[in-house]
């Protein structure tokens, strides 16, 4: 062991190495901060328009089912919340960052809205395929 600390230092003093001084480290730390400072703002905005887009297509995917269910049995699905509607409307939603929720339905019209889970936004749909969903809260895009 002794050896080879001993071969170590005479490899630093023949080629010199130097190591980082704080002020190079301290600097190249800012730098990383300063970037990620400029990242996460982009990162999260996108992640909102993607979770965004997942709304809207549970809700068109709600929606098809219901007009399914509808032309089978002359009604659409009563008001339910995901695990009924998973279960009736056989389909596999998540509610992981969305709670999908059917308020109304009758034998000729419905609603489905998929709240964010921080309660920010409520994207609603009805039985009117020519529509697209449509949102209501603090941050709607």
């Amino acid at each position: 062991m002794v050896s080879f600390i001993k071969t170590l230092i005479k490899f630093i003093k023949v080629f010199k190495l130097k190591g980082f001084t704080l002020i190079e480290l301290l600097v190249v730390l800012i730098i990383i901060a300063i970037l990620v400072g400029l990242a996460i703002p982009n990162f999260t905005r996108t992640r909102e328009r993607a979770l965004d887009k997942e709304a809207q297509t549970a809700l068109k995917l709600i929606q098809a089912a219901q007009r399914v269910y509808q032309s089978k049995y002359g009604t659409y699905w009563p008001a339910a919340a995901l695990a009924d509607i998973n279960t009736n409307l056989q389909l596999d939603l998540a509610s992981r960052s969305w709670n999908f929720t059917v308020p109304s339905a009758s034998a000729t019209v419905f609603t489905a809205n998929a709240t964010r889970a921080d309660l920010s936004r409520v994207w609603n749909i009805t039985e009117d395929t020519s529509t697209a969903p449509s949102c209501s809260g603090t941050n709607c895009p």
